[in-house]
């Protein structure tokens, strides 16, 4: 698989950031996240000038509980001196499931800290996806920051994608925090610029994104009278059929069910119409307030739903199953169940496929704004919000609120059962 590392530095002021980072003690280099699986080889020197050198290699391989199998290795290295220091590393993993299916994915990370303050950092991932039918998709995503002693900022990105939709790529830059290049949307280079910032997505990666976590998904058993009785104490609507609770709904199916008004549809994209940007947020490039108003305003949605006590026999509508993804994760273990009443009350289930538990789901919707907010069980420290439009949608990004501390941008991926047959469990079994 190829390996690109683009710096897109497009603007006089990106170059100033640049040299000051060179004039006052830039020096390349890498991270990679650690991790020992059996290594077999380890180097270390330290010697004069105030100088030391290490690196490190592991490899691992195995079965998983499904039936597939993992492989892969990583490299780190590491080194100081004259005031500076720098580290880097790459990875290569392999995934295959029971069916034939595979993943594969390879990546260099680095990182560099000048005597003086200044930092840079660099990565790339390149991806492939092999269904068991044969079909093969790929991804390259690779991005570079650096940071003077100054405060100055410059950083771009590139991408491209090779898909079920055909092929596409992309590229951003940007300078001061805010992008210069050939994007009108304003955001952190992979959202990771503040405790509360998000990040662009464009159609085609959630797309593609989306179909790794489908192509690797193993909980269709799930949410069948099997599965919930094998989980006690998970929640589950008065008279639905079996299996009803994969039903994808529309949005005008929801909305005219719940009362809202269908023609305004607002469309909470985060990243693209809701932008969270030193600490303020920008609704279709609107002041919106601080994103700790924000988060407030999701966590007083939250908790209307967590107060209310509709009967048991109301009627629900369900919303879909969906996979919560973080990060550029590939599968997902973290499932969600929603549905919704009339009143715009949410309920439904969170699935750890991991530990095999169960907590139910509290939330409500905010008939004005259209906000949907919800948590697992009961406290109010973990907030997730969606916008109801975006909840029909087949993919979607969601925000995570931690308190008013910090707000995590995430990814939800509605899962429907396979066409031309369910894959439940027989009656009584667990997935």
């Amino acid at each position: 698989m190829k390996h690109v590392i683009l710096f897109a530095f497009v603007s006089a002021g990106a170059l100033a950031a640049v040299n000051e980072v060179s004039g006052r003690g830039y020096g390349g280099g890498g991270f990679s996240r650690g991790g020992s699986y059996g290594g077999s080889f380890e180097h270390s020197y330290s010697g004069g000038y105030d100088r030391g050198y290490g690196s490190s290699f592991s490899s691992f391989s195995g079965a998983d509980r499904y039936g597939g199998s993992y492989s892969g290795s990583r490299s780190t290295s590491s080194e100081s001196g004259w005031g500076g220091r720098s580290a880097s590393g790459s990875y290569d993993h392999t995934w295959t499931d029971a069916a034939g299916g595979s993943v594969s994915t390879s990546g260099t990370r680095s990182v560099a800290e000048g005597r003086y303050g200044g930092v840079a950092a660099s990565g790339s991932r390149d991806t492939t996806v092999t269904t068991a039918s044969g079909k093969t998709y790929t991804a390259d995503r690779s991005g570079a920051v650096a940071s003077g002693p100054g405060g100055r900022t410059v950083g771009g990105a590139s991408g491209s994608v090779d898909g079920r939709y055909g092929e596409s790529s992309w590229n951003t830059a940007f300078s001061g925090n805010r992008y210069t290049g050939n994007m009108s949307h304003y955001a952190s280079v992979y959202g990771a610029n503040g405790v509360h910032s998000t990040a662009y997505w464009s159609s085609g990666y959630l797309g593609t994104h989306a179909g790794y976590v489908r192509t690797g998904f193993g909980y269709y058993g799930a949410f069948y009278p099997g599965w919930y009785t094998a989980h006690p104490g998970c929640w589950a609507a008065a008279g639905w059929a079996a299996g009803a609770a994969w039903t994808a709904a529309s949005y005008a199916d929801v909305a005219g069910y719940c009362g809202l008004a269908a023609a305004s549809a607002p469309d909470y994209d985060y990243g693209s119409t809701v932008v969270i940007q030193d600490n303020n947020v920008y609704v279709n490039g609107q002041a919106g307030g601080t994103a700790q108003q924000f988060a407030d305003e999701a966590t007083a949605i939250a908790t209307q739903g967590q107060a209310a006590a509709p009967p048991a026999t109301d009627e629900w509508k369900p919303l879909g199953v969906y996979a919560l993804v973080s990060g550029d994760e590939k599968t997902s273990n973290n499932i969600f169940q929603l549905a919704v009443n009339k009143d715009g009350i949410i309920r439904g289930n969170f699935y750890d496929g991991v530990t095999d538990t169960t907590t139910e789901v509290y939330g409500s919707v905010d008939k004005k704004s259209q906000r949907a907010a919800w948590t697992i069980g009961k406290k109010k420290d973990r907030v997730f919000e969606a916008g109801v439009y975006n909840l029909t949608q087949p993919q979607c990004p969601c925000l995570l609120h931690v308190g008013t501390q910090t707000t995590d941008q995430m990814l939800l991926v509605r899962v429907e059962q396979p066409k031309g047959g369910q894959s439940q469990p027989a009656a009584g079994a667990t997935p």
